[in-house]
């Protein structure tokens, strides 16, 4: 009699939300493992089985269940309990995929065909990411569950990053760009890269911050907001992150007026209980925090900024002040060129106070 191989997966049968087809799918034994750590954009570092014999296993390949019927792709709660969430739009989604025109079943087909999960490699896996985008994107704009999309491309970020720090990873990368290039044809804003993931899971997660209910809570919309910071950062935009900081400033600055003036007249009425003060407290001082961090990312966005901008500066300060112009105007100009301040007052100094000249 054969050992049953060891396993980290629990298998289930379960009807696919679509077609209703059982769809034979799997999930992992919880604590099977531990995340070594979290980068800034909540990516785990690395993860570690508490069995060693797993530990080629990849469980961000295993996000996703899907049908090998119709090729619906899913979380495993959207296979078990559809629609469950009040603000969902499963109802709707379900609609346009059955009503698919040939082009969109052509490429929910390309992305679904061959997945297996007894040989999951980072193709099949970026795949199941890839479609459950695309069937999400199927519905009109403005009932897309704008959170699940941003979360759904940040993942897909993740495995593109967590490849290209494999060794020896070129050439698979290659191959799928390869696929990609295929796909594109049909399918022309595929995400094609990290960077192109990190943009689109940003901007759905503005659109969610904006309307999404989740987020109608000043604590969970600003660290929300502080994610979107950081993915534009690794993106590369620095305008977009920039903008997005000064909102989280400017949004905590008119809590913590809001939050002042509700003390007040509580207390004024003899509503301010000692529970009711530190339930206030507790939420000012976690909107502060998060206040504090976006104040730090902008600061380095600022030392970045400024890095760059230093040379090209200097050598403006030199031409012109070989042109005879004063510190003053000088500084004017750099103003002009969109210097850093900061870079400005460490290279020519406090600007002069003017003098307040009176009417007498």
């Amino acid at each position: 009699m054969e050992t049953p191989q060891k396993s980290p997966f629990i298998k289930k049968k379960a009807p696919c939300p679509i077609c209703s087809q059982e769809a034979p799918n799997r999930f992992i034994m919880p604590k099977s493992y531990l995340e070594k750590g979290l980068d800034s954009d909540r990516h785990p570092i690395g993860y570690k089985w508490l069995d060693e014999a797993f530990q080629d296993i990849q469980p961000p390949f295993y996000h996703f269940w899907h049908c090998p019927t119709c090729k619906y792709t899913a979380t495993q709660k959207d296979f078990l309990k559809p629609g469950e969430d009040s603000d969902s739009n499963y109802s709707t989604l379900k609609k346009y995929f059955q009503r698919m025109q040939p082009l969109q079943k052509q490429i929910v087909q390309l992305l679904g065909t061959g997945i297996d999960y007894d040989r999951m490699d980072f193709p099949m896996a970026m795949n199941l990411h890839l479609a459950a985008i695309y069937i999400q994107e199927l519905v009109p704009d403005d009932v897309r569950d704008t959170s699940k999309l941003g979360s759904y491309y940040l993942r897909s970020a993740w495995l593109y990053r967590d490849q290209k720090a494999k060794e020896n990873s070129a050439e698979e990368l290659a191959q799928y760009n390869a696929q990609l290039d295929k796909l594109a044809k049909v399918w022309p804003e595929v995400p094609r890269s990290e960077a192109d993931c990190l943009n689109k899971a940003a901007a759905y997660y503005e659109l969610a911050y904006q309307r999404h209910p989740r987020y109608a809570d000043i604590v969970m919309a600003t660290d929300l907001m502080i994610l979107i910071s950081d993915l534009y950062m690794r993106a590369g935009d620095m305008t977009k992150t920039m903008q997005c900081l000064n909102v989280i400033m400017q949004t905590g600055q008119k809590f913590r007026v809001k939050q002042t003036e509700l003390l007040r007249r509580e207390k004024e009425e003899g509503k301010l209980t000692v529970t009711r003060k530190a339930q206030i407290d507790a939420q000012t001082n976690r909107v502060n925090a998060l206040m504090e961090k976006a104040g730090d990312m902008r600061q380095r966005i600022i030392q970045l900024k400024m890095k760059k901008q230093e040379p090209k500066a200097l050598q403006a300060i030199q031409t012109l002040t070989a042109q005879g112009l004063d510190t003053e105007q000088i500084r004017e100009k750099l103003q002009q060129m969109n210097v850093e301040p900061q870079l400005i007052v460490k290279l020519l100094g406090e600007p002069k106070r003017k003098k307040f000249l009176g009417l007498f």
